[in-house]
């Protein structure tokens, strides 16, 4: 706001560059210009300050759907002052000149316009779409029909005022609405959730099937290798028992063999030594047989007493093996009686 300083009969004014100060006296303009600062007497002097820096005004704007749906429209319009004179004819920008403030509010007059003349192609809008349309164009469409109809507006260069920018800050339905607007939403994204859950937890039952398969596949693999291992340790036992037990027949063959061998030699000896102890003993047998015949022819030329007598001779070289001896009287008569023949014949 601009300065103001009370001397006696006269009065100084020091504004600021983005306020335009209009000097009125007597009815007429006598004195304009941003940023001044100037004396002049305040018992006829009327003054008006216009901000021509760019200002800006935030309202609420509620309507209603083509389907009879509250939605509210927060819309931001940021504008400037173009002509200061036409604003201040149309609009009280006077100044109090004992505190340097405005006699009345005109920055809420001028919101109040602001939001008069974009309600109407807000409305507009509004009531050709439905709820779920609004919602999803969102504030662009709003702010596309808004700065439409205020660029086309006649009023506001009659104002002197310009648009610099129109924002629609947010397009929303009532919170009932929206909850039911949400909630196809929210059922999709739990149901997406849900599905995302099952199958993460079908990929982790997969996963865990893969494993137990590649474990069964594993213990299977060993069970075989294990198999083949067994009847390989089978198949070499048997072929070292087979060995030992060929070793064991050749051994036992060999030993029958050189025992049948031995038996052989053993009977072949017996054989021979018996042939041979035969042998001898025919031919010792023939010998005494012959020496027996050569004596018992000797024998049979001498006399019987003399026969007896070397039988005697015989018996008593015998006497040491002989245990018991029979001479019948019989026998000693016989021969006695034959020698005394013999004895007396001669």
């Amino acid at each position: 706001m601009a300065t103001l300083s009370h001397y006696p009969f006269i009065s100084h004014l020091r504004a600021e560059p983005n306020q335009h100060v209009l000097h009125f006296k007597s009815g007429r303009l006598v004195y304009a210009g941003a940023g001044v600062a100037y004396w002049f007497n305040p018992l006829s002097a009327s003054i008006a300050q216009v901000p021509i820096e760019d200002n800006e005004t935030t309202f609420m704007l509620h309507e209603r759907s083509a389907d009879f749906q509250d939605v509210a429209i927060q819309v931001c319009i940021r504008y400037r002052c173009v002509d200061p004179e036409k604003l201040a004819s149309r609009v009280n920008f006077g100044l109090s000149l004992r505190g340097g403030t405005w006699l009345e509010q005109p920055l809420e007059r001028l919101a109040t316009f602001w939001s008069q003349r974009a309600q109407g192609p807000a409305r507009a809008w509004v009531m050709a779409a439905r709820v779920e349309a609004a919602l999803a164009a969102g504030g662009e469409a709003v702010r596309t029909a808004i700065t439409d109809a205020l660029r086309a507006d006649q009023e506001l260069p009659a104002m002197g005022l310009a648009v610099v920018d129109v924002q629609v800050v947010s397009v929303a339905a009532s919170a009932e609405v929206e909850k039911a607007l949400q909630t196809p939403t929210r059922e999709g994204i739990q149901q997406k959730a849900d599905e995302a859950i099952f199958s993460r937890r079908a990929l982790a039952v997969e996963k865990e099937r893969a494993i137990k398969e590649n474990e069964i596949n594993t213990q299977i693999q060993l069970a075989k290798k294990e198999e083949l291992l067994i009847a390989q340790n089978t198949a070499n036992e048997l072929s070292r028992v087979r060995a030992a037990t060929e070793a064991e027949r050749l051994k036992a063959e060999g030993t029958l063999e050189r025992e049948r061998l031995a038996a052989e030699a053993y009977s072949r000896d017996v054989v021979t030594k018996a042939h041979g102890d035969a042998d001898a003993r025919r031919e010792l047998r023939a010998v005494d047989l012959d020496a027996e015949e050569r004596r018992l022819k000797a024998y049979e030329a001498l006399p019987a007493s003399l026969v007896l007598a070397l039988a005697a001779q015989d018996a008593a070289r015998k006497i040491e093996s002989i245990q018991h001896l029979n001479i019948s009287p019989d026998l000693l008569g016989s021969s006695f009686q034959q020698m005394l023949r013999d004895n007396a014949g001669k």
